[in-house]
């Protein structure tokens, strides 16, 4: 079974998101079922080379939102280790630039692996 490790790191953006949309508690939450099921279902996003990164869409069912202007959640998933790690989780809109996302997602990547390396 895989693990799905949720960081201090990212439970802050989590916590964020959840104080603006607090009805998307349960679509997050089946959507971390899902890739604990599935772990390589989600994209691969290519914005970084360094690491591959998935990225699944979230709905706000309760909202109506859609997966497609809905959340945006990143992860990593490591086969050899059996485990997927959340990263980064926003709305679609929020920030508005591709640079403003990339810059809280590099962010974001940083503060996971620097919780992650601090375990051991």
């Amino acid at each position: 079974m895989i693990l799905l490790q949720e960081t201090d790191a990212y439970l802050r953006y989590e916590k964020s998101l959840l104080k603006k949309y607090p009805q998307a508690e349960r679509d997050i939450t089946r959507a971390k079922k899902k890739i604990i099921k599935r772990p390589a279902r989600g994209v691969v996003y290519r914005g970084l080379n360094k690491i591959a990164l998935r990225k699944v869409r979230v709905a706000i069912r309760i909202l109506r939102i859609s997966p497609r202007k809905g959340l945006r959640l990143f992860y990593f998933y490591s086969e050899k280790k059996n485990k997927a790690v959340p990263i980064f989780i926003f709305k679609k809109g929020r920030p508005q630039t591709e640079g403003q996302v990339m810059k809280l997602f590099n962010r974001a990547v940083n503060e996971v692996v620097k919780e992650l390396k601090n375990e051991h």
